[in-house]
């Protein structure tokens, strides 16, 4: 029921801010142009579901904040990083800890209006600890939109989809975790 809501919620706030009326003046046009730096990050509500030895386990709830800082190379192709994302969940009588760094190169559709539609392609390095120290690579996708609330602000909404590996030396089999989120953040766009 509560993911039922959360979900009504993101696509309440979605609604809403596409209907904004905010006078936002010529500035916007400039965004996603070559020489554009993407600054902000992210709060994110995850399911979690966690695959031990090949098997996949219940889903978990959880909530992570992630920074992200993009450059525009060519209009509308930005290479982007999350330098450092961090995650703290407990379970059970347990804790996790997981860091990760990602390289975000995406695609931003540049358009007449105040949203930019986006495709972002995700790769990179992941350490969870619990007691055990494991780590490994980290790979998917995440794609939404860019809606401009200022000259030089953006309301960003999205969906991502993230495969982690994090096996132990000698597994056999992939350990890790399927993550799939909805994610809401801000950024700014220095020019």
């Amino acid at each position: 029921m509560i993911e039922k809501l959360n979900t009504l919620w993101c696509f309440l706030i979605l609604c809403f801010v596409l209907q904004l009326e905010v006078s936002i003046g010529q500035e916007t046009e400039n965004f996603a142009a070559k020489g554009v730096t993407e600054l902000g990050g992210s709060i994110s509500y995850q399911s979690v579901t966690p695959v031990y030895n090949g098997v996949t386990s219940d889903a978990i709830t959880l909530f992570t904040i992630s920074p992200f800082i993009g450059y525009f190379v060519t209009d509308g192709f930005e290479l982007g990083v999350n330098p450092l994302g961090v995650t703290l969940a407990s379970y059970g009588g347990g804790s996790t800890t997981q860091l990760m760094v990602l390289l975000a190169p995406s695609c931003n559709f540049i358009t007449k209006g105040r949203a930019f539609p986006f495709i972002e392609g995700l790769i990179g390095y992941t350490s969870i600890g619990n007691g055990s120290e494991r780590d490994g690579l980290s790979w998917g996708g995440r794609a939404g939109v860019k809606h401009a609330i200022t000259n030089h602000g953006l309301l960003n909404l999205s969906v991502q989809y993230l495969l982690i590996t994090t096996n132990p030396s000698g597994a056999s089999n992939r350990y890790g975790s399927n993550n799939l989120s909805i994610a809401a953040g801000l950024t700014v766009w220095l020019q």
